[in-house]
């Protein structure tokens, strides 16, 4: 029998596998700054600690005992995602909302709603799961570059044809948030291409002022759009794993075959897990949730302002986690980053990482401490200085 020849296509370890391996080697005998993998390091909030242990607690008595989960999700978490789309003037019905594990694996797990070796375009550089898990598949792949003159806003390809587009707002890793003008740019072009959007939308917190939150904000996004959401950077739960794949009726075929899908392979999220992330729409925990994100932010700013010392080039964007920055002139992103490791005793990801239109860039999370992003600033600066 033979293998699926399509992992010859992309790298034998994970962008973020070989980043964490890659630190490492350096534990022993510095302290490392890791402002590579994007992984939450505050606890989790006071309320939804406590939820879950009420959810716990109900699990002893036979009365109150849950077994398998729906695979869909609990009505309640249902419930309070649909009020928060309505709060946005966005109407999404109960059965178009489904509770996942998280964004990463639905990136994947939505190509096998059609048929293998269709045309699948992602933004780029682009969080590098939903391409490789498309490659796998067996599609064609192709991509959208952008780069620092368009701020990273990539903008539909009119001369093509594509079955399925990625698209990312704020997008990991640059950062760049795109404004209602291009979102309707790009569901103007799915909709006059038959085409179908898969819209990541796992940073929509990180968002603020007039950028849309959700791409259902957009006028005829519900004919052709699937919003793939997350609990993970907002709520803290990369270790717990929680999130919400929106999927509505008038996408042909899509939310009835997802549903099939749904049943088939999946036993969904556990009852613990889906009590703790329904905390994230409390009214207290939304305020802590705001000034978690804020906290970064400033982790963000902190950042930048180290390498605007040094005059390197960044995306200047202020709704996301990450510093996308490039690389001193004449130095590869993978060169600089190890030079960061080994000299400054700080993890970034390369930028080439992220696929086409990454090289030569790299990128800076802010998911750390305070002392852990001004240590980091200090040091960044000090071995720019000196080169």
């Amino acid at each position: 029998m033979n293998y699926n020849k399509n992992f010859d296509k992309i790298p034998k370890d994970y962008l973020f596998s070989k980043v964490r391996k890659s630190a490492e080697l350096y534990f022993f005998d510095r302290k490392i700054i890791d402002l590579g993998v994007g992984d939450v390091k505050a606890p989790l909030f006071k309320k939804t600690v406590e939820a879950m242990k009420t959810a716990c607690e109900e699990l002893l008595s036979q009365k109150t005992f849950r077994g398998y989960s729906p695979s869909n999700g609990y009505q309640f978490l249902i419930d309070k995602i649909r009020l928060e789309y309505q709060n946005m003037d966005i109407n999404i019905s109960n059965d178009e909302i489904f509770i996942t594990d998280g964004a990463k694996g639905q990136l994947g797990n939505l190509t096998e709603l059609w048929d293998s070796g269709i045309k699948v375009l992602f933004q780029s550089p682009c969080y590098p799961a939903g391409a490789e898990a498309n490659i796998i598949r067996g599609n064609e792949v192709d991509f959208i570059t952008s780069d620092e003159q368009d701020s990273f806003i990539p903008y539909p390809p009119l001369d093509r044809h594509y079955d399925l587009i990625y698209l990312c707002s704020p997008c990991n890793p640059t950062g760049a948030v795109m404004n209602k003008n291009d979102l309707s740019a790009w569901v103007n072009y799915a909709l006059n291409t038959n085409a179908v959007i898969i819209f990541d939308g796992a940073y929509s917190s990180f968002i603020s002022g007039d950028y849309p939150r959700s791409i259902y904000a957009i006028d005829g996004a519900e004919k052709c759009a699937i919003e793939v959401n997350s609990f993970s950077k907002s709520l803290g739960f990369t270790g717990i794993r929680c999130g919400y794949t929106v999927i509505p009726k008038e996408i042909k075929g899509a939310n009835a075959l997802y549903t099939q899908w749904l049943g088939r392979r999946f036993n969904g999220v556990s009852y613990v897990t889906q009590r703790g992330a329904e905390t994230f729409f409390d009214a207290d925990v939304k305020k802590e949730v705001a000034k978690r994100i804020n906290f970064y932010k400033t982790n963000v700013e902190i950042l930048k302002i180290a390498l605007k010392n040094v005059n390197l080039w960044y995306n200047n964007t202020v709704c996301s986690p990450y510093v996308f920055a490039k690389a001193p002139k004449g130095i590869s992103s993978d060169v600089f980053c190890k030079t960061l490791l080994e000299k400054a005793g700080i993890v970034a990801t390369d930028g080439a990482g992220f696929l086409k239109g990454g090289e030569g860039y790299f990128r800076l999370s802010a998911f750390c401490g305070r002392e852990d992003a001004l240590e980091g600033a200090d040091r960044i600066m000090n071995l720019l200085n000196a080169f």
